[in-house]
């Protein structure tokens, strides 16, 4: 009966339809950068303002539609005789001279400039907020990586005390030591785990839910020694930060503005041509008609204009210094992070993993206690962690700076042999 219950169970198992795994699927930033930017709501919105701003471009530049009154109806003339029919109809055709709609249009059309401009600052959001999110999951993995060797290094040490305890040659208090420490390192191991699932989750939201359970983000390797910054930081923000440039749209709109409100001030012109058909006559004219800015000069309109071109004046001077007072602090926490990998590449790394073997080493042939391991392994997983977040916090400055900057801190190099 055991058997033919076991050989069903085979059964059972060889003839069940076998569950894949999805794949592993790997991203670089720049494609998940892409997959954000088709799915980021922020866009959508945008390119519907630039469709707006279209729309009141064709507006401007339309030339005002004619005007066509008809009436008709009966009259009796004042000495008598019978009723007849009158009639009368008239066309208007409103004239605007050639610099009212030259300046309504460019005012349209520094419109248009902006929303375009506004759609490189949410691309450049958008980009940042993506390249934040991966670094971050990049420095998590590194992370559970670096927490899940320290989780087996405790564990084999464990299993070792347990052995000499058994053997006489260790008391219990260190194996009970031993065992804490592996249960510290666990605990570490699952903050880690956690905190990787949670960015990991925060970036497939981000992109629309597009990446799935089973993705990594892969990046072109950090170079060894990473670049020092370039001196004109705050020149190449000036010219190239998509915030700014839209803000001096702003300010070259209010000033067309100001020139669309005096061009308002000429005089309107009407051209009409009417028909009329009474009891007696009929007739027919044409005539000009002009109204002339008398009692109204639009100084209210003026003035707006003016206030708001001053206003847009400092705001993008106050967006100037709070620019370069964010580039400022990125620059900052970049040098930090750099001065800070320099020292594990100058050996702090690799004098912790050191120190860790041979404790290790020493206490496995007997010549170091329980503590002196522990330190060693404590300590080189301090600086292993030092050393990941120096990085990690490298890499999220990066991603600041060249946002703020509106593209990458590489400098081009002429590589022409003089």
């Amino acid at each position: 009966m055991r058997v033919s219950i076991a050989v069903l169970g085979t059964i059972v198992l060889l003839s069940s339809p076998v569950v894949a795994e999805p794949p592993h699927v790997s991203y670089t930033i720049e494609d998940l950068k892409r997959i954000a930017r088709s799915v980021h709501p922020t866009l959508a919105a945008v390119e519907a303002g630039v469709e707006e701003a279209e729309g009141v471009l064709r507006r401007s530049r339309a030339y005002p539609n004619p005007g066509f009154a008809v009436a008709a109806g009966r009259g009796r003339p004042r000495d008598g005789g019978d009723a007849r029919s009158e009639s009368s109809f008239e066309l208007v055709q409103p004239i605007e001279l050639p610099g009212v709609r030259k300046w309504r249009a460019r005012v349209a059309e520094l419109g248009l400039e902006g929303a375009g401009l506004e759609r490189a600052v949410a691309e450049s959001v958008v980009d940042a907020s993506v390249a934040r999110l991966a670094h971050t999951v990049q420095g998590e993995s590194r992370r559970v990586e670096i927490a899940r060797e320290s989780a087996r290094v405790a564990e084999r040490l464990h299993e070792l005390l347990a052995r000499r305890v058994e053997l006489g040659e260790s008391s219990p208090l260190e194996a009970v030591k031993a065992r804490a420490e592996a249960f510290a390192r666990r605990r570490d191991l699952l903050d880690a785990t956690s905190a990787l699932a949670a960015v990991r989750s925060a970036l497939d939201v981000f992109c629309g839910h597009r990446l799935g359970d089973r993705f990594e983000v892969v990046d072109v390797p950090d170079p060894t020694r990473p670049p020092e910054l370039p001196a004109d930081l705050v020149a190449r923000m000036r010219a190239g930060n998509p915030v700014l440039a839209r803000a001096e749209v702003a300010v070259r709109q209010a000033e067309a503005m100001i020139g669309s409100e005096k061009k308002s001030t000429l005089p309107r012109i009407d051209v009409f041509a009417g028909h009329d058909t009474e009891l007696d006559r009929t007739a027919t004219n044409v005539g000009v008609a002009l109204t002339i800015p008398l009692w109204n000069r639009n100084r209210g309109a003026i003035d707006t204009a003016t206030a708001k071109r001053l206003r847009a004046a400092r705001e993008k001077d106050a967006l100037d210094v709070g620019l370069a007072t964010e580039l400022s602090r990125a620059a900052t926490e970049y040098r930090r992070a750099r001065a800070a990998i320099e020292l594990h590449l100058e050996g702090w790394t690799a004098a912790a993993e050191e120190s860790l073997r041979i404790a290790t080493f020493s206490f496995e042939n007997g010549e170091a206690a329980l503590l002196d391991v522990l330190d060693a392994q404590r300590s080189s997983l301090d600086v292993q962690l030092a050393e990941v977040n120096a990085r990690t916090a490298l890499r999220l400055a990066r991603a600041e700076i060249e946002r703020l900057i509106g593209g990458s801190i590489e400098m081009e190099t002429n590589h022409e042999t003089p």
